[in-house]
């Protein structure tokens, strides 16, 4: 008998010791028992570092007859692990993501790839396709730069091809922000490819394909595989080549109980693997953008869209002055409207507004409807009947009149709902779609097989129709409020609307047919709205730059947010003060805080932000004392502490 240490899927930061007769090696998949339950985790260390008395130590069952983790994703979930401060335990279970036990009931086999056709790709497409291609065996990060339209999607489709040309069992990983967008990428990979060695990774996944996908994937039965986030951390068999779309999209940032930025994890993984990635943006982020000038990325650029098509023509709309048909659009935007559709093309309208409309208060005495349980007001779905807080998910039936007064309710503000609502009784004979994050994914894709067979005349949507769409008959986009996101004091929000308008402008005119963009503004000499209308890309970038290194922000410096949380707001607090004490604030760590947090009272807990400012964005050590200096504490079990390294929102 000899101990070993086992790696369990559980919230904790350590593995636990077995004793066991069996032949291990360090990755193997195993069953243990664990308290009542019977768990399946993985070797850890043939050895064991605890002094316990090993009659206390319960014996592994058996081992599972599944390809044992690689060493390289070992290595790269303990430096996901501390990098991020998550207990290594929560990301095993990532890895594993699915019931092994069921994994025997599936049979892989393994099928053959064939090439419907060679890929024609223009002079700029194929020297990006080849510098990509030049640097397979090694590690390597490229940013493949191009306007919307430009075909990127087709660069990296022929970089797969010769890749899997040149070794069959090669696999690759394409990462997209949304879940909604797999299914016409994984159509455009079948243009491509006569063969079922596709695979999905996501939340929306079937329990039985969920497996399957699993299984095909540790087994290297599969090829290439779509996937959002958790697909970083698949047990690949043969890993050759990552790439992450869209990867300015802030939605690559897990924010929710396992915090960690896949596009930044992506690239640490890379490296491990020592394998190239391709980061794919139209509008790339200020820390990508920052990285090819330091020279750490390969910058590789499309500067026209495919074929014919031209970028669209943008008009601004000073709302303050225009004349409007109806409240929201404006006589301007409504002229194209009549006009794209009198031509058979389709329009698609932009409001980043889900439901109805922001608020219901009462006409009589003002009272506004607010979420219980977090500080906000609830927003008014008049299809459902409901008001929603969209953050605890909170629902009300819609009341009659006022509960204190008894007066009239009244809606204020517009949402996607009210905007569908008004350009029907502007353009009665419209066929209009819907799309918002309230939909799921098979709705989704249904409203997009309507709009691509053309039983759709106007698009409405949130910031999901601004992801990678791709709608030839589509010439006209409507901007309803270019004014969205920049009231706030939220470091990012300017780059984060820039990049916004740009994406869902960019859907426009994609094709032969000439595209415009309405973007209606209070603020036109706004300069965001003036780089929109001329283009100027490149100087909004050096001067957004420019305002981070003058305050020495990200990318310049390193950022990372502790959340303190309790259901007592002075324990919130007090907590959150005690912790300010114990960091040791010098020339490189300057600490801000505690505040109260934008949303200040969120699920029925008060919270408090403290931020930690680390100038030499290339020390790490702060994370290694982080939870040194949160232990010595001694806080109460009531308090939840929820650190966020590099955070990308300030809510």
């Amino acid at each position: 008998m000899t101990i070993i240490d086992i790696l369990l899927p559980l919230p904790v930061n350590k593995a636990f010791s077995y004793i066991t007769d069996l032949k291990l090696t360090v990755g193997n998949y195993v069953t243990v028992p664990f308290g009542k339950r019977c768990l399946v985790g993985v070797v850890w260390q043939l050895s064991s570092s605890a002094t316990i008395d090993i009659d206390k130590l319960k014996t592994v069952i058996n081992r599972l007859e599944i390809l044992p983790i690689r060493e390289e994703l070992i290595r790269f979930i303990k430096w996901v692990s501390n990098y991020n401060l998550i207990p290594i335990g929560i990301l095993l279970k990532m890895v594993i993501g699915c019931s092994l036990k069921k994994i025997d009931n599936f049979k892989c086999e393994e099928k053959p790839i064939t090439y419907k056709m060679d890929r024609n790709l223009t002079s700029d497409q194929q020297a990006a396709a080849n510098r990509i291609i030049t640097n397979f065996g090694k590690y390597s990060v490229s940013l493949l730069d191009g306007e919307t339209g430009s075909g990127k999607t087709e660069v990296y489709l022929f970089v797969i091809i010769e890749l899997l040309k040149a070794n069959k069992d090669a696999q690759i990983l394409i990462l997209l922000p949304e879940i909604a967008l797999t299914s016409q990428l994984i159509k455009r990979i079948h243009s491509c490819f006569l063969c079922d060695q596709v695979a999905e990774w996501h939340s929306d996944l079937t329990p039985r394909n969920r497996t399957k996908n699993w299984a095909n994937i540790v087994h290297g039965n599969v090829q290439i595989i779509v996937g959002t986030r958790s697909a970083l951390f698949l047990p690949y068999k043969n890993l050759r080549l990552i790439v992450v779309d869209e990867e300015h999209d802030s939605s690559f940032k897990q924010e929710q109980r396992v915090i960690y930025n896949a596009r930044d994890m992506a690239v640490v993984l890379a490296k491990i693997e020592n394998i190239p990635i391709a980061l794919c943006s139209a509008t790339p982020s200020l820390e990508t953008i920052n990285n090819v000038q330091e020279g750490n990325y390969e910058h590789l650029q499309l500067t026209k869209r495919f074929g014919k098509a031209e970028l669209p023509l943008v008009e601004i709309v000073d709302m303050r002055t225009c004349k409007t048909q109806g409240k929201w659009v404006s006589f301007q935007l409504y002229e194209k409207m009549q006009k794209t559709l009198a031509d058979g093309n389709q329009i698609m309208l932009f409001l980043n507004r889900r439901g109805y409309s922001q608020l219901m208060l009462c006409k009589a005495c003002g009272h506004r409807l607010n979420c219980p349980n977090c500080s906000t007001w609830l927003i008014e779905h008049k299809k459902q009947n409901i008001l929603l807080c969209h953050y605890c998910l909170y629902r009300l039936t819609i009341p009659k009149a006022c509960a204190s007064c008894k007066g009239q309710l009244i809606s204020y503000g517009i949402g996607i709902e009210k905007l569908s609502e008004e350009v029907l009784k502007l353009i009665p004979h419209a066929k209009i779609a819907t799309i918002s994050s309230d939909i799921s994914k098979k709705a989704a894709d249904n409203i997009i097989d309507l709009i691509l067979k053309k039983e759709v005349d106007i698009i409405i949507g949130t910031q999901m129709i601004a992801k990678g769409y791709n709608f030839p008959n589509l010439t006209l986009v409507g901007i309803i409020d270019a004014d969205f996101g920049l009231d706030n004091a939220d470091l990012r929000s300017t780059e984060k609307t820039y990049q916004l308008l740009h994406q869902v402008s960019g859907r426009s005119g994609r094709f032969e047919q000439k595209g415009w963009v309405v973007m209606q503004t209070y603020n036109p000499e706004s300069p965001i709205i003036k780089a929109m209308q001329h283009y100027r890309r490149n100087l909004f970038y050096k001067l957004e730059l420019k305002s981070r290194y003058d305050t020495n922000m990200p990318p310049f410096s390193r950022l990372i947010a502790l959340i303190v949380t309790d259901k007592e707001q002075i324990k919130a607090l007090r907590s959150a003060e005690n912790i300010v004490k114990l960091i040791p604030q010098n020339d490189n760590l300057v600490v801000f805080g505690p505040t109260p947090s934008f949303m200040s009272f969120l699920r029925g807990r008060y919270r408090y932000r403290i931020l930690l400012k680390v100038n030499d964005k290339k020390d790490f050590k702060v994370q290694q004392n982080l939870r040194k200096w949160i232990e010595d504490c001694e806080l109460s079990s009531s308090i939840r502490i929820v650190i966020d390294v590099d955070p990308i929102n300030f809510m």
